[in-house]
């Protein structure tokens, strides 16, 4: 009754009104600090829909051969004992007789035959009666847990794209309220979906990946048209919501599936989603120009600090100059920087909790919580970054394109560095982790290196920009689910054979690294400029 109360006191629905009694409520916030917090918000949910999968492909799934989540480190107890490999050589022979005899016991087992074969189960799983809060896991194979897994990038990769067309269309706002709104249905009913066949959900998947690329490339539209020039890489840290949105939902939803059932996995969080929707409509606007509740002297600052940089109207795309973009070396240098990135994003969304739960042998609730401490410290060093970045760029201490070139150091030379060592701690579970936690909390770097360089080069199209590189970055989401499978999945998920995808993980980020320091530019590029304004200077130069 408190908040209801509240409501009506501040104005109940007059939120059109800059007169409205909810704004001068809301006025002691600054309004770009509110907008700050509905990005935030907007990158956590997303985040929340995109992990759902990777999260509940564990309790969703029966554990047939090659497919088991026991974790291969509980099938070999010396591992837990074990140091760095090479500083620890007499291991070797231990680990050899203990390999011999459990390779004997395997090869039994083996001879036992199956009641069932793999293809009659999956084909006798789909013809199961639908039910609610069954909680009963499907028979599924490796390769289609990988491909379910996979189904989000297939969608997020084109959803990039159209997110920038959308959100240089109808606005951020729009783009963000509707999509959101069809994700929340759509992972609604994938429980119910998911019992018809495996296909539906992997199609239900694509849908909430396209839905889901649209949020990223709308945001930073938001940050172009809102941000003061000296407070931008605090805006983009803004973006890191979706950080936080991991760290809050691998324990959340493990929890659920292992507490309750995996059903309610995606229910809860598609709930929370819709009360979110309800805010983002209420509060959020395109434009300092087009907020009823903004204080006109915080308008102006907003304005005046852009001056010259960013364009009030919202270009139309044949005023974008799609030439120049994508024969720009700096931009072209920046999509292959923001690869490195979005790969060990997707290596540690995709992947990640495979490793926790079936390599190294935690407890779902265990392996979930475990997996979300990266991302706080990629949050936390984030926002460390962010506000040095700011710093260094108001004083001047060092050129914007040299700060955007030695942050990649921190976001993806020592992640990688970090990521190679994971793969050598074996089992030792803290040791991991300490790692795990290092590779992607020096990520939070980010901010300041390929998440802001976008807007560096074209505040009147970083939207569209960001649209591109999230386009070719999200590839690499289709590629490590497959690829994880593929190498390590059905072999057990030997250490051993996650070595050989960590040394993946880390050459693709450190030579991204290094295409983006000898072509990479901080600078506004000429093209920046709208090509209507452009041909309008050109005409007045000749009058």
């Amino acid at each position: 009754m408190f908040i209801i109360r509240s409501f009506q006191d501040c104005g109940g629905g007059l939120f059109n009104d800059p007169d409205a009694k909810i704004w001068k409520c809301l006025r002691w916030i600054p309004t770009r600090v509110l907008i700050c917090l509905m990005m935030f918000t907007a990158c956590w949910t997303n985040y929340m829909c995109r992990l759902q999968m990777p999260i509940l492909a564990v309790p969703m799934i029966k554990a047939l051969p090659g497919n088991t989540t026991g974790g291969a480190c509980s099938d070999d107890p010396s591992r837990v004992r074990r140091a760095l490999s090479w500083l620890d050589p007499g291991a070797y022979l231990e680990d050899h007789i203990l390999a011999e005899r459990l390779k004997a016991a395997q090869d039994s087992v083996d001879k036992i035959r199956l009641p069932r074969d793999i293809t009659k189960r999956e084909t006798d799983s789909s013809k199961r009666p639908v039910s609610l809060f069954s909680g009963e896991p499907f028979d599924w194979s490796p390769s289609v847990r990988g491909q379910l897994i996979a189904a989000y990038s297939y969608g997020n990769v084109p959803g990039n794209f159209l997110g920038g067309l959308m959100a240089m269309r109808w606005g951020a706002k729009k783009a963000i309220l509707w999509t959101s709104v069809v994700a929340a249905i759509v992972s609604l009913i994938s429980p119910i979906l998911a019992q018809l066949h495996w296909g539906v959900l992997l199609f239900t998947r694509i849908i909430i990946g396209v839905t889901g690329g649209v949020t990223f490339p709308a945001c930073h539209t938001l940050v172009a048209k809102w941000a003061p020039p000296d407070e931008r890489a605090r805006f983009v840290w803004s973006l890191l919501g979706g950080t936080f949105g991991t760290v809050f939902t691998y324990p959340m939803v493990a929890g659920i599936a292992e507490k309750m059932n995996w059903e309610n996995g995606w229910y809860i969080p598609s709930l929370l989603m819709f009360v979110w929707i309800f805010f983002w409509f209420i509060l959020t606007y395109d434009t300092p120009a087009e907020h009823p509740g903004i204080s006109e002297e915080e308008k102006q600052f907003i304005v005046n600090s852009q001056a010259g940089t960013v364009r009030t109207e919202k270009p139309s795309l044949a005023e974008t100059p799609i030439k120049e973009i994508f024969t720009s070396v700096p931009f072209i240098s920046l999509i292959f920087c923001h690869f490195g990135n979005m790969f060990l994003l997707f290596f540690y969304q995709n992947a990640m909790m495979l490793y926790l739960t079936n390599a190294l042998g935690f407890q779902l609730s265990k392996g979930g919580l475990a997996a979300g401490l990266p991302w706080a410290g990629r949050m936390f060093l984030g926002f460390v970054f962010s506000w040095g970045g700011d710093t260094l760029k108001k004083k001047q201490i060092v050129s914007v394109t040299v700060l955007r070139k030695g942050a990649t150091v921190f976001s993806h030379l020592i992640p990688g560095i970090f990521l190679i060592l994971v793969g050598y701690v074996g089992c030792r579970f803290v040791l991991a982790n300490v790692f795990l936690v290092l590779a992607l909390g020096f990520n939070g770097a980010a901010s300041i290196s390929n998440l802001s360089n976008n807007q560096d080069l074209s505040p009147n199209f970083a939207g569209f920009l960001y649209g591109i590189i999230n386009t070719i970055g999200g590839t690499s989401g289709m590629i490590i689910s497959p690829m994880v499978e593929e190498i390590a999945g059905k072999h057990g998920h030997a250490i051993e054979r996650w070595q050989t995808l960590f040394w993946i993980g880390a050459a693709v980020c450190i030579v991204c690294m290094i295409i983006f320091i000898f072509g990479g530019s901080g600078n506004i590029q000429s093209w920046n400029e709208v090509r209507a304004d452009r041909q309008r200077r050109q005409e007045e130069g000749r009058e």
